[in-house]
């Protein structure tokens, strides 16, 4: 299950998509990055995204004092941010077996525009929800990123952040897909170690994404 195509459903005509989703600190990054090293495909972060626009998050919690004002100004960039990660998914839809989006997709509108693509194209997209309700391990996290911003996928040290996000949060459960259904939602509590996988246990991805953590686990117990 480690080959570049292993994230091809069995009946998938085209390509797969996983659309991460979560608060900051919830485990997205580190979920999406063990899932691709597992099984290959296409990995758009959006902490790289952000670096390849020179969006620098830490300068944005300066100018909008932790996000309190002129935050109109950081959601401007912030939306060209995800246009861009639409923009690559529709580009690698072309040359892969399976692209995974790694960014909190917390709003309704921003998920709806990659459910519109996937429809568009006929491809199956479902949601990994990455989530830490332990308020203590959520801080740890934050605190373990300090010092460490110059690397993209640790730039959101300040808790404002946090904060940020939560403001704007939409329960994914509450989504539609154009056809009226709702959309396979995969549970990730990244709590424990390894994760603990809530989702249709008839799924082909839960499966995956079980073995992907386990291995991740395995291998960094014997390290």
């Amino acid at each position: 299950m480690s080959t570049p195509n292993a994230m091809t459903a069995p009946s998938a005509a085209s390509a797969s998509v996983v659309m991460m989703c979560g608060l900051p600190a919830a485990g997205k990054t580190t979920t999406a990055g063990r899932l691709h090293a597992h099984a290959g495909g296409v990995l758009i972060r959006s902490c790289d995204v952000y670096a390849d626009l020179d969006i620098r998050l830490p300068d944005w919690v300066a100018r909008t004092r932790g996000f309190t004002v002129d935050v109109h100004e950081y959601d401007q960039v912030r939306d060209r941010a995800y246009e861009e990660i639409a923009r690559r998914l529709e580009g690698d839809l072309h040359r892969a077996s399976a692209v995974i989006l790694d960014a909190v997709y917390g709003e309704r509108a921003k998920r709806d525009t990659i459910y519109a693509i996937c429809r568009t194209r006929r491809v199956d997209v479902t949601l990994l929800y990455c989530r830490c309700d332990d308020v203590e391990e959520v801080t740890r996290r934050f605190d373990r990123r300090r010092g460490r911003e110059s690397t993209p996928e640790h730039e959101a040290s300040d808790r404002s952040v946090f904060r940020d996000i939560a403001r704007r949060w939409e329960d994914p459960h509450a989504d539609l897909l154009g056809d009226g259904s709702a959309p396979t939602i995969i549970t990730i509590d990244t709590l424990t170690e390894p994760p603990i996988v809530s989702g249709p246990e008839q799924s082909w991805l839960s499966a995956l994404l079980r073995q992907a953590l386990t291995t991740a686990h395995s291998r960094a117990l014997s390290s």
